[in-house]
């Protein structure tokens, strides 16, 4: 396990220049007025190169701060004539978008250094891209002429080190950046790259000095655990001693926490004066007209929607209603598209840009100034990303609107901001022993050649979230591999290969990002337009119009897995939709809910009027607490009963042909989902027979009949 230390103070500005090279030294000063606070307490740990796990507000200077010791490095070998034909540094992004933006901002603070502080006898720094996107003619320019500072995604790093011609050209790593790091540790995607860090361990001639950052990330000792693998020393596992850990000195992760720096300028706002009273449906429009009239107030506007469909619909309401420099943005949309919209962002050229998550993770988009979130989040975390992209500068205020779409929103949307101005954070859970993954990183070390099966255990075991793994479970494993022809295993003499078409499929479909059956949509000219999701192509007809990144199509041909379109005008479009948008609310916020709900009602339930503590404690505006407190107070005619966290409360809805139940915990949909399913099995049991369920973040709707 690795050892923490949190840095505390701040070193000064003087002290920080005295490390740098006179020309990082001029530049900065020309282009700063000074260092941040994440800036100077963590840059001392890093030109000390010590691990350092770097957690601080977004546009607090993050980027840099990691960047900038590497950089002035760079250029001291660059001046000295020393630069070799390798990679010092590795950056993992967990988006393209983001490993795109950072490949600019990188190239962009090189070029400014080297034409007006360097000489000319200087060495160039060359910074390189390789994704999923990038083409096959650049990467084989990287192998000729490897880039000192390589921008990849987790997947491309396995596939870079499953080449026997790229792995030379990392044998002399120096520095590992991982960024956005609350958005891969929870999820399979950093169990992956785990175990690529360590393999990519192995390969190395010296530790690599790492650096994590995020904005938002806890508990962060549990997450430099992640960043940093265990020490030899700490293992007791015989099948261990051939595999070189870091060293002792090397083991200890500096954790720099900067937290509060950022003031917050957010709001709800209520779509009409009857909010309680307007049909869901209809709330909607009402929001748009409130969007335009913020967008129209400031320069540049970032809309937030929970869902692929909701951008659509939000982009063409918006151009109805005449907004001028519109765009939708999501991962459905295809990629030329994506990334044109993102440039005019950048250029400042839009008034509004309609997004669901694309762009909520450190992308600097420029000029926006306002973020409106439609419906709550659903985490605390997203919450605070989707913020932060206005004001996305040093010094910058960000500034969100919140615009609930039902009541039941609006209760999550209180709590939401009630949890930020508390300063609560969302706590990450690590995936533990994920055997599909470890399954396809055992194909991935077998590519290269044959590897001994205890070395390939040890390296497994080395990476956090395998820290514990069962080494009969690492067997069963070896077994289905090879009934499955995916590997070969030597049993006697300890040794497992790859076999069949085992490194195609490798190549073809590393990662864990889910597969999806989308169809590809074209327009005539044969450019692409973005994707739909099969569902929805299964129900369109040759002749139907829908509506794609915010313009209208008519379905020309249905093909194979291609749709053939035409743009068309003054049709009213199907909206499309897309299927696996829908995310669990967080359990920090539903716990945040959870407290709303109990003080309110017990506040009711002495007499005491709701509204002070929505307007005293939650800072709400009057309209929003009088709109909550009556529904709260409707709520308590029937029941002083709310869900919390040791009561669950069960409804019966009488006068209904079947006996139906809406039992309450506001704990998430995944909760409700998991004991809508065990109230099932327990109903089959005992020879009910349950003919429908459905579910929300709230609740679960539960109707039974008896056979």
């Amino acid at each position: 396990m690795a050892d923490t230390l949190y840095i505390e103070s701040l070193e000064s500005s003087e002290e920080i220049f005295s490390q740098l090279s006179q020309p990082v030294r001029d530049w900065f000063k020309d282009k700063f007025p000074d260092f941040t606070d994440p800036q100077k307490m963590a840059i001392p740990s890093i030109v000390e190169g010590e691990h350092l796990l770097l957690c601080s507000p977004t546009g607090s200077g993050k980027t840099l701060t990691a960047f900038l010791t590497i950089i002035d490095k760079l250029i001291r070998l660059s001046l000295d004539g020393d630069l070799e034909n390798q990679v010092y540094c590795v950056y993992i992004s967990p988006i393209k978008a983001l490993a795109n933006d950072i490949q600019k901002n990188l190239i962009g603070p090189l070029n400014e250094i080297r034409s007006r502080y360097l000489p000319n006898r200087a060495q160039e720094i060359k910074v390189g891209l390789r994704t999923g996107d990038t083409p096959q003619s650049e990467r084989q320019k990287m192998l000729r002429k490897p880039p000192h500072i390589l921008i990849t995604t987790p997947e491309s790093l396995g596939l870079a080190l499953a080449s026997k011609k790229f792995r030379p050209l990392m044998a002399d790593l120096k520095w590992m950046i991982v960024d956005e790091m609350h958005s891969l540790v929870p999820t399979k995607r950093g169990t992956h790259l785990s175990l690529t860090m360590a393999l990519l361990d192995t390969l190395i001639n010296n530790p690599v000095q790492r650096i994590g950052i995020s904005a938002t990330m806890e508990p962060l000792d549990e997450v430099a655990e992640f960043l940093v693998p265990v020490k030899g020393a700490d293992r007791q596992d015989s099948n261990l001693q051939n595999i070189r850990f870091d060293d002792e000195a090397k083991s200890t992760v500096h954790i720099a926490k900067v937290s509060g720096v950022r003031e917050l300028d957010m709001d709800i706002i209520l779509p009409h004066p009857k909010f309680n009273e307007v049909p869901v449906k209809q709330l909607l429009d009402h929001n748009v007209e409130i969007i335009k009239d913020l967008c129209e107030a400031h320069t540049t506007t970032l809309v937030f929607a929970n869902t692929r469909q909701m951008t659509e619909i939000v982009t063409q309401k918006l151009r109805i209603l005449g907004l001028a420099g519109v765009e939708g943005h999501h991962g459905s949309m295809d990629k030329q598209i994506r990334l044109e919209v993102e440039r005019k962002l950048k250029r400042g050229e839009l008034r509004c840009c309609v997004s669901s998550s694309s762009l909520e993770m450190g992308i600097d988009i420029g000029s926006v100034d306002m973020v409106i979130q439609i419906g709550s989040p659903g985490s605390i975390a997203t919450a605070l990303q989707r913020i932060g992209r206005a004001g996305h500068h040093v010094g910058g205020i960000p500034r969100a609107r919140f615009l609930p779409t039902s009541v039941h929103d609006l209760l999550e949307l209180v709590a939401l901001q009630g949890a930020i101005m508390n300063g609560d954070m969302d706590k990450l859970r690590f995936p533990k022993n994920c055997l599909d993954v470890v399954a396809q990183f055992i194909i991935g070390l077998t590519v290269c050649g044959e590897i001994d099966m205890d070395e390939a255990y040890g390296i497994i075991t080395s990476s956090y979230p395998y820290r514990d793994f069962p080494y009969d479970d690492y067997i069963d494993v070896l077994d289905l591999l090879e009934e499955e022809r995916r590997v070969w295993v030597d049993w006697e003499e300890n040794i497992i290969g790859k076999r069949g078409y085992a490194q195609m499929i490798y190549y073809t479909n590393i990662g864990t990002i889910a597969p999806d059956n989308n169809y590809l949509v074209f327009s005539a000219d044969g450019s692409m337009i973005g994707q739909l999701s099969s569902s929805f192509v299964q129900n369109i007809r040759t002749g139907d119009v829908f509506l794609l990144g915010g313009s209208t199509y008519r379905v020309h041909q249905i093909q194979s897995s291609r749709v053939s379109v035409t743009p068309v005008t003054g049709y009213r479009p199907t909206v499309p939709s897309w299927s696996g948008e829908a995310k669990s609310r967080s359990r920090e916020l539903s716990s945040a809910v959870q407290e709303l709900l109990n003080a309110s009602v017990i506040a009711i339930r002495r007499g005491h009027n709701p509204r002070k503590l929505l307007t005293e404690a939650y800072r709400l505006s009057k309209p929003v607490a009088e709109t909550l407190a009556r529904f709260l107070e409707e709520h308590t005619i029937d029941s002083f009963q709310v869900p919390g966290n040791n009561r669950i409360l069960i409804e019966q809805i009488v006068n209904s042909p079947v006996p139906t139940y809406i039992i309450s915990t506001c704990r998430g949909r995944s909760f409700n989902m998991a004991l809508g399913y065990f109230m099932a099995g327990l109903c089959e049991m005992y020879d009910y027979h349950v003919i429908e369920m459905s579910y929300d973040e709230n609740a679960f709707l539960f109707k039974t009949g008896q056979e």
